[in-house]
């Protein structure tokens, strides 16, 4: 069982074993290993870690030169040696992670005896905190040889997935968030976008910050996050991830940042009509960056969504076919399809603002849809509490209510509730004097 580290040895054996090491090296490898063994329990029972760490390592060197196979059936034997020194095992599994690369990956025995290396530190090193950083090290590797060389990704997820690197005390934070988002990478190329978006929330944002490869991490975290953002198609935090992206010096240094500032227009305009919303896009058209950058025939989308003026869905569709065919974004049928959606929003809270009834047939005419689709889209206009509105079939009339009238109605009828209680409480109060008026006057009667 393994044990802390001592804070003296018991019995300094460097002397031992620096005059042993000449002879040792001399002899064939398996009577040298036998010989270092020894030395190996005669350190451990002085508890000198120094001297340990020397046998463990001249161990280590031999084996990776002459028996692999060997090395691997030592690693569990000497890491759970009666009264082994943590900071041994620990020294031990790390010289062996450091020669594990002179192991060929096209070699396919090569390969396996690779495997079943990482395999073995793994076992050793599970639910040990001592050398949870090693475990993760080995780990990572393994993955990439599941990932590049078996290509089973399904695996490579598993392997690196199974680590909460988040919880090692001992790994720094910069390799923390390296192994985060090496496994957010993987599970996006799998398709997991649940488990993904779990993982996402392991990193926060503002803690990417004050060492080399920060803005680095920043950039990747961020393009993950539009990633996930895309899937579930939450069009606004794309925007809000998008514009944190612009903002990175790498980012705004880069042939990219024009690609992203279209990609920022786009999804704006794909985004539900909320306060949110509106204030985004009105600081997306005054900041200089997208009105030098962008070509003014698509900044010119931000001000037709944004004028008090209906929207004919052929005029926008035939004027930016060219630029809507050459953007992936468009090339999402959804997202075309969403396009449509939001003009038509638009055109409803437009006609809402100017009018006060108007035939269902005309309205459909200037939404360029049938009746049918109309009281759909005014009933989930209704229903979000964009618009307030009711529609009469049989007169074939939909009134519209204008903003803040229906929050009028109800403030009225709030204060006039409140007047009655106040009268009432003045009566009561009223009553409760006179009583108390005629109550002293009958006394006064009495004496």
């Amino acid at each position: 069982m393994s044990r802390e580290d001592p804070i003296k040895a018991e019995k300094d054996l460097s002397s031992i074993v620096d005059a042993e090491f000449p002879q040792i090296e001399k002899l064939p490898y398996k009577e040298a290993v036998d010989r270092y063994l020894n030395l190996e329990k005669q350190t451990r029972q002085s508890s000198d870690l120094v001297s340990s760490k020397k046998v463990l390592s001249k161990i280590t060197d031999v084996l990776v030169k002459n028996d692999w196979e060997y090395l691997n059936e030592l690693i569990p034997i000497l890491s759970k040696k009666h009264g082994q020194m943590k900071s041994s095992i620990q020294y031990f599994i790390q010289g062996i992670i450091e020669h594990l690369d002179e192991l060929n990956d096209d070699n396919k025995t090569q390969l396996d005896l690779k495997i079943k290396i990482i395999e073995t530190i793994r076992t050793v090193g599970d639910k040990k905190i001592f050398v949870e950083v090693e475990r993760a090290i080995v780990s990572k590797k393994l993955s990439e040889i599941y990932l590049n060389k078996l290509n089973d990704l399904d695996k490579a997820v598993e392997i690196l997935c199974d680590l909460q690197v988040e919880t090692y005390s001992m790994m720094e934070f910069p390799t923390k968030i390296e192994y985060i988002l090496k496994q957010i990478e993987l599970t996006l190329r799998k398709h997991d976008f649940s488990q993904a978006k779990i993982l996402s929330r392991k990193i926060l944002l503002k803690s990417l910050k004050n060492f080399e490869k920060a803005d680095e991490y920043k950039i990747t975290y961020l393009k993950f996050l539009i990633k996930i953002n895309e899937f579930d198609n939450d069009y606004i935090s794309i925007v809000s991830n998008y514009l944190k992206l612009i903002e990175i010096d790498l980012i705004k240094e880069s042939s990219d940042l024009n690609d992203y500032l279209v990609s920022i227009i786009y999804y704006i305009i794909l985004s539900k009509f909320d306060n949110l919303q509106h204030d985004l896009i009105m600081k997306i058209k005054t900041n200089p960056v997208f009105i030098k950058n962008v070509d003014s025939k698509i900044f010119t989308l931000l001000e037709i969504f944004t004028t008090n003026e209906l929207i004919h869905w052929t005029n926008i569709e035939n004027s930016y076919s060219q630029e809507f065919k050459s953007s992936e974004i468009f090339n999402n049928s959804e997202n075309f399809k969403n396009l449509q959606k939001r003009i038509i929003e638009h055109n409803l809270r437009i006609i809402n603002k100017y009018y006060t009834f108007i035939e269902l047939s005309r309205l459909s005419y200037l939404l360029q849809l049938n009746n049918d689709e109309t009281e759909k889209y005014i009933s989930e206009l209704v229903n979000s509490g964009m618009i307030s509105a009711k529609i009469n079939r049989p007169q074939g009339i939909v009134k519209f209510e204008k903003a803040g009238a229906k929050n009028d109605f109800n403030s009225l009828l709030n204060d006039w509730c409140y007047d009655v209680d106040k009268l009432l409480e003045e009566v009561d109060q009223i009553g409760h004097l006179i009583n108390k008026e005629e109550m002293m006057y009958g006394i006064k009667q009495k004496s």
